[in-house]
């Protein structure tokens, strides 16, 4: 007897260190665990999820310095492809690379010069991690691209 589900896969494209591991869950609507769970590596891994069942799930990536990524997704009768990037901290305008031209970003953001409104770039720029994007975001990444801190810990 065949097992019943689609097979959920796809590649998940990051940056910074090939060797950090990415965590990939998808969760199944109204549970907190992990319905299934991959550990890969590399910054460009794929990813599959063999025989999962039709229903609402939400999908999770997560790498060390990079904003974390949700996504829902509808699992049916076809298999599903969900290819994924995700962006280091810091990396406001998603190039693959923390510079002065995200400093540049982030600091007409705080000047409410120009509103960054995507929801994955406002993670990105929330260097310290609180929740919101203020100049203390703004303090921290030119500490970061003058290179007097290495990291936003």
């Amino acid at each position: 007897m065949k097992a019943k589900g689609v097979e959920v896969s796809g590649t998940i494209t990051s940056y910074g260190s090939d060797s950090e591991s990415v965590t990939v869950q998808l969760i199944e609507a109204g549970h907190t665990e992990p319905a299934y769970e991959a550990i890969v590596f590399g910054n460009s891994a794929a990813y599959f999820f063999p025989t999962v069942p039709s229903g609402e799930y939400t999908l999770k990536v997560e790498k060390t310095g990079h904003a974390p990524f949700t996504k829902g997704i509808t699992v049916g009768n076809s298999n599903v492809t969900e290819n994924v990037t995700i962006y280091l901290i810091g990396d406001v305008n998603g190039d693959g690379a923390i510079t002065a031209d995200d400093l540049t970003a982030l600091a007409r953001h705080v000047a409410k010069i120009s509103i960054i409104t995507d929801t994955a770039a406002l993670a990105r720029c929330d260097v310290t991690n609180d929740g919101s994007v203020t100049a203390d975001d703004l303090t921290m990444l030119a500490r970061y691209v003058a290179k007097i801190i290495s990291s936003f810990d």
